[in-house]
């Protein structure tokens, strides 16, 4: 049995496998990106169901080679309630609350990102669609790192 047991991984070489590229090199892209409140474009109507505030860059290093086989991930830059700038990966949601009359309104703002061959598109979502009186934050940085 123990000589089964050895001798059973033996045996002929299976067929290669797929061609990869060549070299070792891992390639690293990272661009960061300011979204100023001007930059931001409303999609839909405000206040309406559905709307949403988006803003696209080109970004011509965003190949179709690094969209089908590479990793793109992407970070909400921002000073945090310890006065330390941090990072978090897309999407990042966060609460907030808006007080009128004595009344407490809780909503959250969501953050996260489309990407296609050549550019990406940042958006931001109001929990409550309320993107009329509000409008977009006044300035977002964003971090968008490739790896092929």
């Amino acid at each position: 049995m123990v000589m089964i047991g050895i001798t059973a991984c033996e045996g002929p070489m299976g067929p290669a496998g797929p061609p990869g590229r060549d070299g070792t090199e891992t390639l690293w892209w990272i661009k960061d990106f300011t979204v100023t409140s001007r930059m931001w474009e409303l999609v839909g109507s405000p206040d309406e169901i559905g709307s949403y505030y988006r803003c696209i860059f080109d970004v011509p290093d965003l190949t179709a080679a690094i969209y089908d086989d590479g990793g793109i991930i992407c970070y909400y830059r921002y000073v945090d309630d310890f006065g330390d700038e941090v990072q978090t990966p897309l999407p990042y949601t966060y609460y907030d609350m808006v007080i009128e009359n004595g009344v407490e309104f809780p909503y959250s703002v969501q953050f996260s990102y489309d990407v296609t061959p050549g550019s990406i598109a940042f958006k931001l979502v109001f929990s409550d669609f309320f993107t009329g009186e509000f409008g977009p934050p006044a300035s977002c940085k964003f971090r968008l790192v490739m790896v092929y």
